[in-house]
């Protein structure tokens, strides 16, 4: 895809054709009730760079982390829904206006203490949160990110299915029918004790679980293969050509999806007896990790947590690139509390990298500030209090 100076597209529609158009994907408006610490907000959004500032408490992040929920369905903060409403309050209310390239699209969401989350696109309840994926494509960064580099495999699933997912809601699906398969093979290695009925039952599940299996790795790996050239472009960029990154899929081997199938069914067999001893299936995509090198070792050992936040940013770079690609307009990207850590060579270098997407940033001062126009949002105690243009 050609890129120019502005989020403007030249897009090809055969071979001989091409039109010329804009296709800004952009949050207009957010409007908060009871979410977090917010009674009630009403937030209008300009393209280019926000700056939201504010001291530490005041609101910042749940504000950005309302915005992640309408693209992921999920908090990046927490697993307990009930933790986004306001005390004393019943049910949160969050509602987005999103400009797309065919018009806009109103995307909201009800969260009760009691009982799960209710979204809705243009006032339509959704009957499955897949639907709700693809609407409003976000790239998001905290400090807790800086865990894709140092924690567990988990943390690094979790990031290619959460980005996979914006892309193709019938990924997330294919997880969901993975875990209930996998939930199924477990209780029957954790309960069954009459070998006879386990070896009579454990294939059926064996040969359903592979088969979703291969279809979530196969994609995992088109995804590790697609991010790691740009994630290795964007840390040189970051790093002042210092550091040198290396990404690679970590789990069952094979390339197309029968070859998978066929190698996670011969470790499913092979492992067996280990399973049965644990309760619990020991192989597949679930077990399955990502590789971070760093100049040559590994980054979750031989990484400052300065490296390890440049990390991350430069995989975030990779996955607007990626989205961009996939979706044709560029999506929009949230960094909570980026610049706390980074000097200001890499600061505007950031602001370099930034400049073409909507951009949300919050923190509690901005000493280093974009070279060309930006918005500034102050927040205090749950409230929006000023809004004002700077460095116009």
């Amino acid at each position: 895809m050609c890129k120019f100076f502005s989020a403007k597209k030249f897009y090809k529609i055969d071979k001989s054709f091409w039109i010329w158009y804009n296709k800004d994907m952009k949050i207009k408006r957010l409007e908060l009730v009871n979410y977090r610490n917010y009674d009630g907000a009403v937030v209008e959004l300009e393209t280019g760079i926000t700056l939201i500032s504010g001291a530490n408490g005041q609101g910042k992040t749940n504000l950005v982390e309302s915005i992640v929920v309408a693209s992921t369905t999920k908090s990046p903060k927490t697993s307990t829904s009930a933790e986004l409403v306001k005390d004393g309050k019943s049910v949160a209310n969050v509602k987005i206006l999103v400009g797309r390239e065919f018009g806009d699209i109103e995307i909201s969401y009800a969260v009760p203490t009691k009982g799960d989350k209710e979204f809705f696109i243009n006032g339509n309840k959704v009957s499955k949160l897949s639907e709700v994926f693809g609407n409003l494509v976000v790239v998001y960064f905290s400090p807790d990110d800086l865990k894709i580099v140092s924690a567990s495999p988990a943390e690094r699933r979790d990031f290619m299915d959460t980005d996979i997912s914006q892309l193709s809601g019938s990924y997330y699906n294919l997880l969901q029918r993975y875990n209930k398969i996998l939930l199924q093979r477990n209780k029957l290695l954790k309960f069954e004790r009459n070998r006879e009925l386990l070896n009579a039952q454990i294939g059926v599940w064996d040969q359903q679980l592979a088969q979703v299996a291969s279809l979530i790795i196969k994609t995992r790996k088109s995804f590790i293969e697609k991010i790691k050239e740009p994630a290795k472009g964007a840390l040189k960029f970051i790093s002042s050509q210092k550091d040198d990154l290396e990404i690679e899929y970590v789990g069952v081997r094979g390339t197309t999806a029968e070859e998978i199938k066929e190698e996670l069914l011969k470790s499913l067999k092979y492992n067996l007896e280990r399973d049965l001893e644990l309760g619990y299936t020991t192989v597949g995509p679930h077990r399955d990790d990502i590789y971070i090198g760093l100049n040559g070792k590994d980054a979750r050992s031989y990484s400052s947590q300065g490296q390890q936040r440049s990390i991350v940013l430069a995989l975030k770079f990779a996955e607007l690139e990626i989205f961009e690609n996939e979706l044709h307009e560029p999506p929009v990207l949230v960094l909570d509390d980026v610049f706390s850590e980074l000097d200001t060579t890499r600061q505007r270098r950031l602001y370099e990298k930034m400049s073409a997407y909507q951009t949300i940033i919050t923190g509690t001062s901005f000493k280093f500030k974009p070279a060309s126009g930006y918005d500034i949002i102050k927040i205090k105690d749950g409230k929006v209090i000023n809004k004002y243009k700077k460095g116009i």
